[in-house]
């Protein structure tokens, strides 16, 4: 599709996913890195966290699911 009245081509950054100030936006495609930025900038996770639950949906590896658990804090009370 196109907007023959479009006037933002200056603006466009080809990019799948950018992150500024407080807007994220992605195109349809990249939906996991868009939530990635997003979760990243609500400052949901640690870093670490945030990478392997990112590798692990990006990839489907259960080491990453494995990696992921581990970053979790513990509510052992031992």
């Amino acid at each position: 599709m196109v907007c023959s009245d479009y006037k933002g081509q200056e603006f466009y950054i080809d990019q799948p996913s950018i992150s500024s100030n407080n807007l994220i936006t992605a195109g349809s495609t990249v939906a996991l890195l868009w939530t990635k930025q997003i979760i990243e900038c609500l400052d949901v996770f640690r870093s670490n966290t945030l990478e392997s639950w990112y590798n692990y949906f990006n990839t489907g590896d259960s080491k990453y699911f494995f990696e992921l658990m581990q970053t979790l804090p513990s509510n052992n009370k031992n």
